[in-house]
């Protein structure tokens, strides 16, 4: 148990949700520290270092339980002074991972919507399901969405946690949004916002791109970013509309306008590489490749483009590369396809070897 604690703290590991799946170390690690403090208040002859004991629990208790009192029902936001509280939290850990302040975010919804006396059918979208929350308002509908996807679906109001938001995002304050209209802040830090859509061009022009409609589409977009020019999906679909229009040089404009906005926003990157790839530089489609793989080490796709453009230089580190991919996702058949045209000219056995592997997959 201690060597698995040391090893996680040593190696910076990921912990899926927070802290969540090494909760099962917490008790005994409780059981440890009171332990220790039994054994030193009972073996101190002193009063006066006893005391000293009981003062210095006592001032580590003090932010916490101030936080707690100030904060509930956020008390689990709590973060030691050694990272800077909450606020030196933010951005670097998650915060709100268990979507406490959805309900505190209906509540004021449910009072907007009254108070605006709207009273038809509402559609509601949520980063968590909010099905409980309003499960005596028949009118209005909630599911689920993506806060970066967005765009692509039909609401009217939004609720809006801040988890899974990119960290470039919420370091350079792209959230909450510019169409919040409301925001529940715990220590003076933002973890949840209400969003209100102004207009829908951005969806209109989903549908139309979706539909093969590039010309209204591109109409759409270009109206949505007059509301929001904050939204990396805008910038995304308005790109793809614009490329297949044949506009590639504004296409790509586009899209690096989107990465501006979060550099690590993973459709974007991947499709400025298939841009970069199909008008033959190869250079920039290895480098926008690498850095999606840098972002996100499981998007298979982009292992599979970047070795096809690593093959006629480096063929062993294209090899490598697709043997990565499928360590992690052993039956990626576009990968296990790609690696034996690695071996097609060269070895016709093994290629045949990884055909037959690649048939045997649904």
């Amino acid at each position: 148990m201690g060597k698995l604690f040391f090893i996680v703290i040593y190696e910076k590991s990921n912990l899926y949700s927070s802290w969540r799946q090494f909760l099962f170390l917490y008790p005994p690690i409780v059981l440890l520290a009171a332990t220790g403090f039994q054994i030193y208040f009972e073996n101190m002859a002193r009063k006066f270092l006893t005391w000293c004991g009981v003062a210095f629990l006592a001032i580590l208790s003090i932010h916490p339980l101030k936080f707690m009192i100030k904060n509930h029902p956020y008390s689990y936001l709590y973060y030691n002074e050694f990272v800077g509280g909450l606020k030196g939290a933010y951005s670097n850990y998650e915060t709100d991972y268990y979507y406490v302040s959805q309900t505190e975010a209906a509540k004021w919804l449910l009072g907007y919507l009254n108070n605006k006396g709207i009273n038809g059918p509402v559609k509601v979208k949520a980063t968590y399901s909010v099905l409980w929350q309003f499960r005596k308002h028949p009118e209005i509908k909630t599911s689920f969405f993506r806060y970066e996807e967005r765009s692509d679906y039909d609401w009217d109001y939004a609720i809006v946690v801040n988890r899974y938001i990119s960290p470039y995002k919420l370091r350079h304050n792209f959230w909450p949004p510019k169409n919040a209209i409301d925001v529940i802040y715990v220590d003076k830090v933002p973890i949840c916002s209400v969003l209100e859509r102004k207009s829908k061009e951005d969806y209109y022009g989903y549908v139309a791109l979706s539909e093969g409609r590039n010309r209204d589409a591109i109409k759409y977009f270009e109206k949505a970013l007059k509301n929001d020019d904050r939204d990396e999906i805008i910038f995304y679909n308005f790109g793809a509309a614009l490329y297949n229009d044949g506009q590639y040089q504004k296409a790509d404009s586009v899209l690096k306008r989107g990465l501006e906005l979060n550099p690590e926003f993973e459709p974007i990157l991947m499709y400025l590489g298939n841009i970069a790839r199909s008008q033959n530089k190869t250079e920039d489609a290895i480098n926008y490749y690498e850095r999606l793989i840098g972002v996100n080490r499981k998007y298979f796709e982009a292992y599979v483009s970047l070795s096809a453009l690593l093959t006629p230089g480096d063929v062993m580190k294209a090899r490598s590369l697709l043997r990565t991919c499928l360590d992690m996702n052993p039956r990626y058949k576009r990968a296990i396809i790609t690696l034996a045209d690695t071996y097609r000219n060269t070895d016709p056995g093994i290629a045949r070897k990884y055909d037959d592997l690649a048939k045997s997959i649904k």
